[in-house]
């Protein structure tokens, strides 16, 4: 067992990990050997002894990637596709599914879970964190239900904030350039004694794409604290807030119920936990968190209905509020030289509320109880055998158990092999479950119709959606083998997996006749609504490689490649199997040059693909971001000046072929105090 290991303190949801040291967050213990994750099993191990595939992205591939928003990271993961719904609205897919929302993938921030309860998936544009908040970024590529639960479909993101302990002072940063860019956020840290916290505060501006009024600008704080209130017990408290105003909709002409218009989001979370430490493999937690959003958005729209009912001023509403609160508790032990453990239980309750997309003011919710386990044993020097599972009880679907089992083999030093099976289960959204998505008659000509007597008083204005219930769990069963290699002489580190992953009850959307009003006035447009049901399956098949290389202090090399297809049954099975683009590729390297200079390059090429939920087909882009900057000492501070050029070969689509990402450019700036 690697020694640092036992000087690690571990708070894991899987969530932040943080050293007496400072040594396992710090980019430097990357450097010659495979990192240590901590969201594959949510025990402290290093990525070769994992029971599944990882990237990490850490604090220096961060740097070197030139980045401005989170989301553009991910084109780092093999196989994962970054794309642009509406311009503004970030979406992802992994090995298909690319649409605007990726309901497939848990996504965490220490290990509390961000997924939308209304949508799925994670508003990326809402996350109230900078770059320079992030230690790293674990994303495990391939299902981790019995880990993280239900909706961890197809993978886990881990975004894991910096610990106090390993920051000191105060550190200012801004990004000024083409496209109304205009961030700036500041951050302090202070390690004093039992108490050690970090504040960050900032604001962001963009004008999005030309394409679409989508202009985004908000201003948001977080902070994360810890106080140590004996030798074994640890109080954390974390908080932040985002509000700002984003602008929706297409350019069309005037009275068009997408139209442009701003949307006005609050968003805030809270979390507070308390660990015992009994020894470096003895913790106890216990967890409690609580998110909310506030989104408010109307349409300005005129309605003209057919004489005599005349003229009215409707204006169209897309509000909607959610909620979550999450009690969790973990306990990680080791039972005996060979075999360590981690078991936990949480509580969760969520809701949605919506007059548009509920037909009712009140608070649609959905409860879940989970109870999970993992295992490694260690049987001889060379092997590893790890089991985990997560039963649920939720009040959408009911009770299923999400097992896996791995099993590594080092059959030379620093050479292993990974054999993993693993099952897991998407729970359906709010929406897809309970969404019933209607406008109302305006009350005077509803009670015209009903003084009448007319048979469309009983109808709503427009019914654009409707649940149909009875849905079920979205399943996958998946059989992973990886090779992983460390080469520590040349600081070189690569692993390459093949996998397969068969899905079930893939829930998807579908059109039904339904009576209202202007179905009754105009069948032609509006006499479907949206309806969901389990109604596809399909086998995702692939491979997957990822390798590191830094020969020397200040260089790294960085590559990563998929190959993936998508064969799939049902109604969808075309846009399906057209959602995944067959290769993915990227490349990132970074230099330290002579004076203080540092250079990199990110280059991203994406095969031809169609996202799901009206993309259009896509060709096969390639995307270079260039990044050269200058350290240098400014008042006796530290600081960094930088030139980040993103797109530089030009013009890409994204998601629809008249959504196009210009080459921008602007002027990155960091004093450190």
């Amino acid at each position: 067992m690697n020694a640092r290991w036992l000087t690690t303190v571990v708070a894991v949801a899987s969530g932040a990990c943080a050293a007496a040291d400072g040594g396992a967050e710090s980019p430097e213990n990357y450097f010659g050997e495979f990192p240590v994750v901590l969201s594959a099993s949510r025990l402290l191990q290093t990525s070769d002894e994992a029971p599944a595939s990882v990237t990490v992205i850490d604090r220096e591939m961060i740097k070197a990637s030139g980045a401005r928003e989170l989301v553009d990271l991910f084109r780092l993961v093999p196989g994962m596709v970054v794309g642009g719904y509406n311009a503004h609205q970030p979406t992802i897919g992994y090995f298909g599914f690319l649409g605007p929302y990726f309901q497939q993938l848990q996504v965490l921030v220490d290990g509390v879970s961000i997924y939308s309860p209304i949508w799925g998936g994670a508003d990326w544009n809402q996350l109230s964190i900078t770059l320079e908040d992030i230690e790293r970024i674990e994303v495990v590529r391939g299902p981790n239900a019995s880990t993280f639960g239900a909706n961890s479909f197809l993978g886990v993101v881990n975004i894991i904030t910096r610990d106090p302990a390993v920051e000191r002072g105060t550190e200012a940063f801004a990004n000024v350039g083409e496209n109304g860019i205009e961030d700036a956020s500041v951050r302090h840290a202070v390690n004093e004694g039992d108490l050690r916290y970090r504040f960050t505060a900032g604001h962001r501006a963009d004008r999005g794409l030309n394409a679409y009024p989508d202009s985004l600008r908000s201003n948001f704080l977080n902070m994360r604290g810890h106080y140590r209130v004996n030798g074994s017990d640890e109080l954390r408290l974390q908080a932040d807030y985002l509000g700002g105003t984003q602008v929706n909709g297409v350019y069309s002409e005037p009275n068009h119920t997408d139209g442009p218009r701003t949307a006005q989001i609050d968003r805030g979370s809270m979390q507070l936990r308390w660990t015992r430490m009994a020894g470096a493999e003895e913790e106890l937690w216990v967890q409690l968190s609580h998110s909310e959003n506030v989104h408010r958005e109307t349409v300005p729209y005129i309605l003209t209905l057919p004489a005599p009912f005349g003229t009215w001023n409707y204006p169209l509403s897309y509000d909607y509020d959610t909620r979550r609160t999450d009690l969790e508790m973990q306990h990680t032990t080791r039972l005996t030289s060979a075999l360590r453990g981690v078991w936990g239980a949480q509580l969760r309750d969520e809701g949605a509320r919506s007059r548009t997309y509920f037909a009712t003011d009140d608070w649609v919710n959905s409860h879940l109880s989970r109870l999970f386990g993992n295992l490694e044993w260690r049987p001889a020097a060379d092997w590893i055998v790890a089991t985990g599972a997560m039963f649920e009880d939720n009040s959408l679907t009911g009770r299923s158990v999400s097992p896996s089992l791995a099993v590594n083999y080092r059959f030379m030093p620093d050479q292993t092999v990974r054999l993993r099976m693993a099952n897991g289960r998407r729970t359906p959204t709010l929406y897809e479950d309970r969404f019933d998505w209607r406008y109302e008659l305006p009350p005077a000509v509803k009670d015209a119709l009903t003084a009448m007597g007319s048979p469309l008083a009983t109808l709503p204005l427009v019914q654009s959606a409707l649940a149909q219930g009875d849905l079920d769990d979205e399943k996958i069963r998946s059989r992973e083998l990886s090779y992983m290699a460390l080469f520590p002489d040349q600081h070189f580190n690569f692993e390459l997996g093949f996998f397969e992953h068969k899905l079930n009850g893939l829930i998807h959307n579908f059109r039904f006749a339904y009576p209202s009003v202007e179905g009754t006035l105009d069948p032609s447009h509006y006499a479907l609504v949206w309806g969901y049901a389990n109604r596809d399956s399909a086998c995702i098949k692939g491979q997957a490689v990822q390798a590191r290389w830094q020969p020397r202090p200040g260089s790294l090399l960085y590559l990563s490649g998929s190959r993936g297809t998508i064969k799939a049954e049902g109604p969808d099975a075309p846009s399906l199997e057209e959602s995944a683009p067959l290769h993915t590729a990227s490349l990132l390297v970074s230099q330290d040059l002579p004076g203080a200079w540092v250079a990199s390059l990110g280059y991203y090429w994406v095969g031809p693909v169609r996202p799901n939920s009206s993309g259009d087909a896509l060709p096969a882009t390639e995307r270079v971001n260039l990044r050269l900057g200058k350290r240098f000492s400014l008042w006796g501070a530290r600081a960094e000046a930088a030139v980040v050029m993103q797109q530089a070969t030009g013009d890409v689509p994204v998601f629809k072929l008249k959504t196009i990402d210009h080459r921008t450019t602007w002027l990155n700036m960091r004093i450190e105090y």
